[in-house]
């Protein structure tokens, strides 16, 4: 038991540096869309924690590498800063969730399916955290009207990407 614990807590460790590291080498689509629209894989340690140790574990992976890339990152502790670690806490726990309900499949199709609910859920809460942010800053807050759409959009298309390389 103790042994299995320490696997898992070293893995969670590795994946939480591997989600950091992912997270820094993001790239913003910023000509288009003003900064909202954030192409990364940094997601794709956080869903093999799931697959692998279960929504618990990486919700603990997910949690640690978003703080550490808020506080190393450009940002650094704020206000906001755990309301920013809320994104990779909902893709944790929602794509282990639907990964254990789909009986732990690793059809392409059953992936798909799960990265792609996680990623409208992550889409989701990234949006509520922005609005958030901009009230708390105070900064104009129409552009996430305008990006919402667009912002599922690539989620899903990311999320189907991330399925074919879990498989």
């Amino acid at each position: 038991m103790q042994k299995n614990y320490l696997k898992k807590l070293c893995l969670s460790a590795v994946m939480a540096a591997l989600y950091f590291g992912l997270d820094f080498f993001s790239s913003y689509l910023s000509k288009l869309t003003g900064d909202t629209f954030k192409i990364s894989f940094s997601a794709l340690p956080v869903m093999i924690i799931a697959v692998i140790c279960g929504p618990v574990w990486a919700m603990g992976t997910g949690l640690v590498g978003a703080f550490l890339g808020q506080l190393i990152g450009p940002y650094g502790l704020t206000a906001t800063t755990l309301l920013w670690c809320m994104p990779a806490v909902v893709r944790a726990v929602s794509f282990g969730l639907l990964f254990i309900l789909l009986k732990r499949s690793l059809k392409p199709s059953a992936l798909s399916v799960s990265a792609v609910i996680s990623s409208v859920l992550v889409t989701a809460t990234n949006s509520i955290v922005m609005y958030l942010d901009a009230l708390i800053y105070k900064y104009p807050i129409e552009i996430f009207e305008v990006t919402v759409i667009y912002r599922i959009i690539i989620g899903i298309i990311s999320a189907v990407v991330f399925a074919f390389i879990l498989h």
